[in-house]
């Protein structure tokens, strides 16, 4: 820069900020990090106020007698799960829940385990048959339930017209409008949509076995039986324990399927509790109701993974 004598003058430099000669002074690895965090920051921020937020809102509307379409509502404390748990249309949706999330669990669970046993034999068309197992996974809940209905029909239903014309039965039954049809008839629905998620989970597990393991059981003279029951079993145990857990959670919260199907009927037989705290909150308008209703099964949810990890440190214990 030209002075006003001719000569030349150093440009002034601005200063630099201190926070920039502190991250100056860290070194690459705690700038990696510090970088890392700073990435993984909003994402977490987000998720915690997706999670949390509705969470604490839900347990404030629990302790409050509120309508829907309400802008304020009244302090009860207690009185909601008071009620709630000395009702025994509670107790039934319970009861309904875990014969429905035990029933769906106990099938999808040895379907899926004897399928992914299948596919990882060597046939042909294996690749093209995987693709079709897959498809109950790959269809909408909505479209696949509603197609179900059509077929299960009691009157036009595809269902009951071949087992007329295979004589296995006399008259058509109603699957979804009879009280002891209609929970199998749930299990069963829900079994075809879910079993690829156990079946692929049990296949990649099977996939990642060392074959050291079977060539020395067969020098051994392990037939296939004693192969699944002292090689493949223990080396599934994990896996199953978390397939266990995590359908166990999706299928106690399920909603759109007993919803689609036969919204909690016939006669409360097939009622869970996500349907009852939606017919609380949304049908009867008792919106602190149904936000009690949804704690109580966050609460039953927390049991159940406390007894998870409990039995998931066994297991691997015993490996």
């Amino acid at each position: 820069m030209r002075s006003l004598s001719g000569g030349f003058t150093q440009e002034r430099q601005p200063p630099v900020p201190k926070s920039l000669l502190s991250l100056n002074s860290l070194t690459i690895e705690a700038r990696d990090r510090l970088f890392a965090l700073a990435c993984f920051l909003p994402s977490v921020v987000f998720i915690l106020g997706l999670i949390f937020y509705p969470f604490i809102y839900t347990l404030v509307l629990s302790f409050q007698r509120r309508q829907l379409f309400s802008r304020e509502g009244t302090y009860v404390g207690l009185d909601n799960f008071a009620s709630i748990l000395g009702s025994e249309e509670f107790w039934t949706s319970l009861a309904n829940g875990i014969v429905f999330s035990g029933g769906s669990i106990f099938l999808q669970l040895v379907l899926g385990v004897a399928l992914a046993l299948m596919l990882n034999q060597q046939f042909f068309g294996r690749n093209a048959f995987r693709g079709l197992l897959l498809f109950p996974y790959l269809v909408p809940s909505v479209v696949g339930i509603i197609a179900i209905r059509w077929m299960l029909n009691d009157l036009y239903g595809i269902v009951n017209y071949w087992l007329q014309a295979l004589g296995l039965i006399n008259e058509a039954l109603p699957w979804l409008g009879h009280p002891h049809l209609a929970m199998a008839s749930l299990i069963s629905i829900n079994t075809w949509m879910f079993y690829p998620f156990v079946m692929l989970c049990i296949l990649a597990r099977l996939q990642s076995i060392p074959s050291d393991l079977y060539e020395a059981a067969t020098i051994d003279g392990a037939g296939p039986i004693a192969k699944f029951w002292y090689v493949t079993l223990p080396q599934l145990r994990g896996t199953i324990a978390v397939v266990v857990i995590v359908r166990t959670l999706w299928m106690f919260n399920k909603f759109d399927t007993v919803w689609l199907a036969t919204q909690g009927g016939p006669f409360g037989s097939t009622q869970t509790l996500p349907v009852l705290a939606y017919i609380e909150a949304f049908n009867l308008y008792e919106i602190g109701r149904g936000a009690a209703i949804g704690v109580l099964m966050s609460f039953v949810l927390l049991i159940v993974f406390l007894i998870y990890q409990r039995m998931f440190l066994t297991i691997k214990t015993w490996q």
